[in-house]
Parts: structure tokens; C-alpha cells; sequence
């Protein structure tokens, strides 16, 4: 099965754009906030989907920047979908459950090149502000704990074959190689638009994984045995809909 994400592009670049258009929406709208919350009503239950694509690193032993290139190390690109509900307690702070899958993808290299997808089942707990001006957009930041359980990981290997003839391509299950649970913390903001059936949803976001991605045991031919430890992380963008109860 080949992998078939082969997209280059500057992380940086990517979450330096979204800041600027966060904070000029911000800049814009701010002249009306005057006029903000006179009849304006929302409900205080929502329940939606959001989809998108994570930028998955690998940090090897103590490193933290999500930015820095790991020797031996390579980012990926795979999907993600989540449910959620949203309670509102005030049109300005609300708290968001959110239920889903998602893949991280990562490359580690020898002779041969290893991608490896990991398949987690995913729940959030966010703390939801909206930022206090009059927009449209209803731009919001947002931080909580987040919990992956690991439910399936495999390993796809290209590359020259040990004997030096030919190459080989071939997939393997490797679960058992990797901890079963992973606790972070997901930092993001978002906008949201509201249309005539549904609310729409734009988010970027952050989560940094704590605990050590790899099993101490049983590795011991395999390419992660060259690793101290290691943690995973991404950069996610998803878009979806809101549906207010």
C-alpha cells in the first residue's frame, strides 16, 4: 500500500499565516464592538463533526519544538475526524467534548525508510473563549487536555533489501511496539460562521504529546530500538459544522 502523501510545504509559514488572519479579523471587527449584544441570542448545546489533516512529528529523547528537524526523523501528513458537543455557559466561554480517530504519521530512517501510522481513538476536553469582539467570524481560543489510545499501528518499509539485491516494499503490523496510551494538551483557535442550517467551522490547533510514544519491549531488531524515546505531535486544520439544539 503506498503512502500517498508526498506534500512539501513550510509549517511555519502555514501557522504564521493563520495567526496574521486571526488577528486581522480581530483588528477589523474590533470598530463595532460598541454595537455588540443587544439581540444577539445563541443555544447553549451544540453538536457537530469536524474533519481535516494532521502534520505529525516525531520528538526524539528531551526535545520539545515541534519545528526543529529530528535526525532520523520525518513528518507526515494523515486525516483525522472528530464528533463533538459543545455547552455553552455564556455566549463568551463554553466547553467542548470531542469524540474521534485520528492517524499520526511519522518517517525514521537507516538503509531503509520506515513511515509509520499510528491509528488512535481520540478524546478532548477544551475550554472554549470566545475572543469579545463583534465579528461574524466569532473567532475563539481554546486549550485542554487530550487522551489518544492507541488502537493500531502499522509500518510500511521501502527501500534496498539486506542482501543489496533489489528493493523491497512491504507493510507489517507493529502495535505491540508502541504504548497503548498517550496523554497531551490541545492548544488552537478557530473561527466559526453561521449560515442558514448550521454553523460552519474553521480550526487550527496544536497537541502536544507527554508520554513516551514507544513500548520498552519487544523492539529490539526493529528501527525504534535506535531511539532513546520518543513523543508525538501535530499540527491539525480541520473545518466542520455545528448544529445548536
Amino acid at each position: 500500500m503506498k503512502v500517498p502523501f508526498n506534500i512539501e510545504f513550510s509549517l511555519k509559514r502555514s501557522i504564521r499565516a493563520i495567526a496574521t488572519a486571526v488577528c486581522a479579523v480581530v483588528l477589523t471587527s474590533g470598530a463595532a464592538f460598541a454595537q455588540d449584544g443587544a439581540g444577539e441570542t445563541e443555544s447553549k448545546l451544540m453538536v457537530g463533526f469536524k474533519a481535516g489533516f494532521n502534520i505529525s512529528d516525531v520528538r526524539a529523547s528531551g526535545a520539545t519544538d515541534f519545528f526543529s528537524v529530528q535526525e532520523g526523523g520525518g513528518k507526515q501528513i494523515a486525516p483525522q475526524i472528530h464528533v463533538f458537543g459543545r455547552y455553552s455557559f455564556t455566549k463568551w466561554i463554553s466547553t467542548d467534548l470531542e469524540l474521534g480517530w485520528t492517524q499520526n504519521s511519522f518517517n525514521m530512517y537507516s538503509n531503509q525508510t520506515s513511515t509509520f501510522r499510528v491509528n488512535n481513538f481520540q478524546a478532548n476536553a477544551l475550554l472554549n473563549v470566545r475572543i469579545p469582539v463583534l465579528s461574524v467570524y466569532h473567532p475563539r481560543l481554546y486549550i485542554g487536555p487530550s487522551y489518544n489510545y492507541n488502537a493500531y499501528v502499522y509500518e510500511r518499509i521501502t527501500g534496498p533489501s539486506a542482501t543489496g539485491i533489489g528493493n523491497v516494499d512491504y507493510t507489517q503490523e507493529v502495535t505491540s511496539l508502541f504504548n497503548p496510551h498517550d496523554f497531551g494538551v490541545v492548544v488552537g483557535t478557530g473561527l466559526q460562521f453561521d449560515v442558514k442550517f448550521a454553523t460552519l467551522l474553521v480550526d487550527a490547533r496544536y497537541r502536544h504529546g507527554f508520554s513516551k510514544a514507544v513500548n520498552t519491549q519487544g523492539y529490539k531488531t526493529n528501527i525504534l530500538s535506535s531511539v532513546n524515546k520518543i513523543h508525538l505531535s501535530d499540527v491539525a486544520f480541520m473545518v466542520g459544522l455545528g448544529f445548536s439544539l
